[in-house]
């Protein structure tokens, strides 16, 4: 609200650099605290800026499944055909009202896939380098305050440029998000017994946008925390984080210091 008033955040922004970046968040499960409340002052922030603000507008998409969250959100910003980036933030998130302008000026004129990580559940960062097996990543850690190039990223905290889902849609069509199966079983394996693993959304992603010619890079953001059992920070050195699932019989999760894989 403005003066009691509301606000049309997409129909008021103008300027050189006004409107460039559409905010999204998938909501598959519950939406915290921490990123309802970071929400508030980053659009209290941005309306102080007047004409010279970034935000464009916000979106989300609600369902059961994140991948057909993402591809909806993404399909919203392709048919809007502007602004220029997409930045999806996942429902956990907290971050600073200043998240969009520092995400623009680590990105520069050369970056269009841009995460700033948080710790996840089993791995220690969003950041990931292929091994030789196909489908499987391992997290690079610790993650600098400066970008770092990365095979793959986890994408809780994901600045997009609009060349890389045009580019990726010019190629394969508007599937973004959707999971790659790989074989996982060997050659010769019957079809009965043959096995396959499942290439997430993100991690797909940027195998998608790396074949369309797309680098991903990751970086460390202060002032981002992400709430699982409770808040985890690559801002806090030492600290442990619960992961978000374990596969042992329990099922209650466990704790693992942060730089450890934790449960494959």
């Amino acid at each position: 609200m403005n003066g009691g008033r509301q606000v049309n955040l997409g129909r008021v922004a103008r300027g050189p650099h006004a409107g460039r970046v559409m905010f999204a968040y998938p909501a598959g499960g519950s939406v915290t605290v921490p990123f309802h409340a970071s929400c508030l002052r980053l659009l209290q922030h941005e309306l102080t800026k007047g004409p010279q603000r970034l935000l464009s507008n916000m979106s989300h998409a609600s369902g059961l499944y994140v991948a057909d969250n993402r591809t909806c959100i993404t399909e919203k910003f392709d048919d809007r055909g502007s602004p220029e980036w997409l930045l999806q933030v996942d429902t956990d998130i907290e971050f600073p009202p200043t998240l969009l302008e520092t995400l623009l000026k680590l990105a520069g004129n050369t970056i269009k896939i841009l995460v700033a990580s948080v710790p996840l559940g089993a791995y220690p960062s969003c950041g990931f380098m292929r091994t030789e097996t196909p489908g499987v990543w391992d997290p690079v850690y610790p993650v600098p305050t400066t970008p770092l190039k990365v095979d793959g990223v986890a994408t809780a905290v994901a600045l997009i440029h609009r060349d890389v889902f045009n580019a990726v849609a010019d190629a394969d069509g508007g599937c973004w998000w959707h999971h790659i199966y790989l074989p996982k079983s060997p050659d010769g394996t019957s079809a009965r017994r043959f096995r396959y693993r499942s290439q997430g959304e993100d991690l797909a992603f940027s195998v998608r946008a790396a074949a369309a010619g797309f680098q991903s890079w990751v970086v460390h953001v202060p002032g981002i925390g992400h709430y699982k059992v409770r808040r985890c920070s690559h801002d806090d050195e030492q600290a442990s984080y619960a992961t978000a699932l374990d596969d042992s019989s329990d099922g209650m999760g466990e704790i693992v210091q942060e730089g450890e894989h934790g449960p494959s």
